[in-house]
C-alpha cells in the first residue's frame, strides 16, 4: 500500500541510555533506584567471566546490598528451550528484575524471561500475533551491552529460535519488553573478535535498510536520517573491523547500533520491509544456525536484485543517494563490496551452503500463501528467486 502523507505515530522510548566510560557501580545504582530486591544476571557463555565483567557486576551488587542469582549459557541464536528454563528459575527464585549482560542474543533471551515470569505459556506470545497484542506486563529489564549489533538494548523486540521445531525464529515485540536502562560502555566492546564486529555491523545496517525501504512518501526527514546513518556505517565499520580496540570508533558503532533500532528512525513510516530478516531468521540463521549478520550479508544483495526487477524506484534512490552510484547494479555492487571489506561472504556458496539445499527448504518453511515484507511483497516463489540469486 502506498501512503502519500507522513503517517501518525507515537514515539515513547523510555529506555535510559547510560553511555560512556562508567564503572559498574552505576548499574547497581540504577537497579536500586528501581526498587529491585532480587536480580537475575543473565549472560552468555564464559567471555564475561574471563574478562572479569561478571565479577565486577557482582561486586557492585554486593556493595549495594542487592541480592542476585546467575543464569548463563545463552548461545548465538537464542533458543526457546533455554529461555523457558530461565523463566522457571526466575519464578522459583522470586526474581523481580533481570539484568542482561551481553549482546542481542542475551538481551532477547532476557526479555522472554521477563515476560514469562509474569505470563503463562510465554511461547504462545511468540507464535501467535493476536496473543502477542495482549502482553501488557513483564519484569523490569536492565542491559549491559557488550556487542553493538541487534539494537535490542532499547527496542521492544525479542527473537527466539524454535529449537523443538525446524529451528525457525519467531519475534515478539511489545512495549513491556523495553529495557528500563541500557548501560553502554564502548570499552566493554573493544575486546570483540573481528568477526563479531562484522556480524554486528551487518545486523545494524539491515535495521537501517529495512526501515529505508518503505512505500510511504513524504518521509524526507527520516529518509535523510537513514541515509546519513548508512553512510556513517560505511565510514565507521571498516575502521572498527581493522582495529576493534579503538575506543572512539567503537563508541560510534555502539551509538549507531542503538539508534538504528530504538524506533526513532521509523517515525511516520508505517511501511517497512523486514523480508530479508525473515528469510534469514527462517532459513539461514534459523534452520541452518549460522550467525545472523552473516546470513543478512548473503540475503540483502539478492533481495535487492530481485525486488529491483519490479519495484526499482526506491532501490535506485538507494543507489544514488546512499551509495553514490548512477545505477542499481553499481549500488548493489557497492553494498557487496562493503560486506566483503568486513570479511563477510555475499553468497550461499561463500557460507558453505548449496543453493538447491536452501531452495528446497523454502516450501517447508514458508506457507504457500505467504506475503513477506512491505516494499518487496514476496510470495513463496519470490523467496525461492531470492535464494537462487544468492547462490
Amino acid at each position: 500500500m502506498l501512503y502519500l502523507v507522513m503517517q501518525n505515530f507515537k514515539f515513547n522510548n523510555k529506555s535510559k541510555i547510560i553511555f560512556g566510560k562508567n564503572d559498574e557501580s552505576v548499574i547497581a545504582e540504577e537497579i536500586k533506584s528501581l526498587g529491585a530486591k532480587k536480580v537475575m544476571i543473565h549472560y552468555g557463555m564464559n567471555s564475561i567471566v574471563k574478562s572479569g565483567l561478571l565479577g565486577r557486576i557482582q561486586s557492585a551488587l554486593d556493595n549495594a546490598k542487592i541480592k542476585y542469582i546467575k543464569f548463563g549459557g545463552v548461545k548465538a541464536n537464542p533458543t526457546k528451550t533455554h529461555a523457558i528454563k530461565g523463566v522457571e528459575i526466575a519464578r522459583k527464585n522470586k526474581v523481580d528484575f533481570v539484568l542482561a549482560v551481553g549482546g542481542g542474543s542475551v538481551i532477547d533471551s532476557a526479555k522472554a524471561i521477563c515476560a514469562g515470569a509474569v505470563n503463562k505459556d510465554i511461547w504462545t506470545y511468540y507464535i501467535n500475533a493476536e496473543k502477542a497484542k495482549t502482553l501488557t506486563a513483564a519484569l523490569p529489564l536492565g542491559v549491559v551491552l557488550t556487542i553493538p549489533a541487534a539494537g535490542s538494548e532499547c527496542s521492544t523486540a525479542s527473537v527466539l529460535q524454535d529449537d523443538d521445531n525446524l529451528g525457525a525464529k519467531y519475534c515478539l515485540s511489545q512495549p513491556p519488553l523495553r529495557s528500563k536502562f541500557a548501560f553502554i560502555n564502548p570499552e566493554l566492546c573493544t575486546t570483540l573478535p573481528k568477526e563479531q564486529v562484522a556480524y554486528g555491523a551487518s545486523d545494524i545496517l539491515a535495521h537501517l535498510l529495512e526501515r529505508y525501504f518503505s512505500t510511504d512518501e513524504n518521509v524526507v526527514v527520516t529518509d535523510k536520517l537513514l541515509t546519513g546513518a548508512m553512510q556513517a556505517m560505511f565510514e565507521i565499520a571498516p575502521k572498527v573491523y581493522a582495529d576493534p580496540t579503538d575506543y572512539q570508533n567503537m563508541a560510534e558503532l555502539c551509538l549507531l547500533g542503538t539508534l538504528a533500532h530504538n524506533g526513532m528512525l521509523n517515525m511516520g513510516r508505517i511501511s517497512q520491509d523486514w523480508g530479508t530478516h525473515q528469510i534469514d531468521n527462517t532459513l539461514l540463521s534459523g534452520i541452518k544456525n549460522i550467525a545472523h549478520g552473516a546470513g543478512l550479508a548473503v540475503v540483502f544483495p539478492a533481495w535487492l536484485k530481485h525486488v529491483a526487477k519490479t519495484k526499482p524506484t526506491k532501490i535506485l534512490q538507494f543507489a544514488r543517494e546512499v551509495m553514490g552510484c548512477s545505477s542499481i547494479a553499481d549500488g548493489i555492487a557497492g553494498l557487496e563490496k562493503f560486506y566483503k571489506s568486513l570479511g563477510l561472504a555475499t553468497t550461499l556458496k561463500g557460507v558453505g551452503f548449496d543453493v538447491n539445499e536452501i531452495k528446497g527448504l523454502v516450501k517447508t518453511a514458508f506457507p504457500a500463501d505467504i506475503v513477506l515484507g512491505g516494499y518487496g511483497q514476496l510470495s513463496q516463489s519470490d523467496i525461492e528467486s531470492v535464494v537462487v540469486l544468492a547462490r
